[in-house]
């Protein structure tokens, strides 16, 4: 196997805590939390291991914000401090504790934004209500303008749920009105899903409204997970030529997520390094791969790769399926999570998917066909 990058980018697992109770969480919640020594000796480990000068760490959770005073402020003064600014930071939060001040910080201290939420009213307090019992759509509508104040091009990132997806289109319309420039979206795999054709209607809306933009030539809501089907499409047609499979970009474990193979790693509140930052708060130690103190453990790593490499992945129909050619068989940690293996897909995945790709199909079929220009230049943008 040929030499892995050393470890330099990491998400940060400063607290197993959260304010909100989100139906679909998959931490683990509990009251434990870094210390201030373990965030600032894992920035010295990545630091340590940057091979191109720009280590990076995301703060992680729970939720972030509870540790705003205890870890976020002193462990970015430090980093700056001693590292400049070439060291990248950022933070995923669901921002029900952002203010002005803590918003001001962030921006003069360089550190990006991932924001979660889920839709309007009624879908944020189906999935996502305060652990308190207060509304956090409530405390999130103040707060939007703050976010977008200081972070103008941050992305609407939400959860699917069976239960609130027929309002999908109704929630990236209130996004788009809010003021959010780009939308992102999965279905939560780890619910039963009975039915799915409104969530197919649902995206035909967006198509529609896509069209509808491409043609006035008027700002929209863009849904960049659909727009790399243009591309997906492309690189399916080059594989039925060639008669190959998995030709997507992001297919094996070393162009994908990582899962130990790339420089991208998650650290936990003892140090361990974690392949996959969806098991911080799991017992399960499958994909452990060292400790911050202790190194990282290369066999982990390479037996971790091989395993995702050994088989494609497993789905509902994967034979009759249009993107067999090209499909990167999901997030192995969800199919580990669910099925226990990191190749059997969940359903949902594999519909989900195929949706993208047949609203793809509609949108360049429709748009194609009129030879519209505002369209082909996004389009050769995308496939560029």
């Amino acid at each position: 196997m040929e030499t892995l990058p050393r470890i330099s980018s990491a998400f940060l697992n400063l607290t197993n805590a959260c304010n909100l109770a989100c139906r679909y969480c998959f931490v683990h919640q509990s009251p434990a939390h870094m210390s201030l020594a373990t965030p600032k000796d894992a920035a010295d480990f990545v630091a340590g291991n940057t091979e191109d000068g720009r280590a990076s760490i995301n703060f992680f959770g729970g939720e972030p914000l509870l540790m705003w005073d205890e870890i976020i402020v002193p462990l970015t003064e430090y980093i700056r401090g001693k590292y400049g600014n070439t060291f990248q930071l950022s933070m995923t939060s669901n921002c029900t504790l952002l203010d002005h001040r803590r918003a001001a910080f962030m921006r003069e201290n360089g550190i990006g934004l991932l924001f979660s939420m889920d839709g309007d009213r009624s879908t944020q307090e189906a999935n996502r209500p305060m652990r308190n019992g207060l509304s956090s759509f409530d405390a999130l509508k103040s707060r939007i303008p703050i976010i977008l104040e200081y972070f103008p091009n941050v992305m609407f990132r939400s959860t699917l749920t069976p239960d609130t997806c027929g309002s999908l289109f109704h929630d990236m319309l209130f996004a788009e009105q809010a003021g959010f420039r780009a939308f992102f979206t999965m279905p939560n795999c780890f619910e039963a899903w009975e039915e799915t054709d409104s969530l197919r209607q649902q995206m035909r809306m967006y198509s529609d409204h896509y069209i509808h933009s491409m043609r006035g030539g008027t700002p929209f809501l863009v849904f960049p997970q659909l727009e790399k089907y243009f591309k997906k499409i492309l690189l399916r047609n080059e594989a039925i030529q060639k008669d190959t499979f998995r030709s997507s970009m992001g297919c094996l474990a070393c162009g994908k997520c990582g899962l130990g193979s790339g420089k991208y790693s998650g650290i936990n509140l003892n140090g361990d390094i974690v392949a996959c930052q969806e098991f911080f708060s799991h017992d399960d130690n499958y994909f452990v791969i060292g400790n911050i103190y202790t190194g990282v453990r290369g066999d982990l790593r390479e037996s971790l790769i091989e395993a995702d490499d050994s088989s494609p992945a497993v789905g509902r129909s994967c034979p009759s399926c249009a993107l067999s050619r090209m499909c990167d068989g999901g997030c192995v940690a969800n199919n580990y999570i669910l099925n226990g293996d990191i190749h059997k897909v969940p359903d949902i995945y594999c519909t989900w998917s195929q949706i993208l790709f047949d609203e793809a199909v509609y949108i360049m079929r429709v748009l194609g066909g009129e030879e519209n220009e505002v369209f082909k230049e996004r389009w050769l943008h995308r496939v560029g």
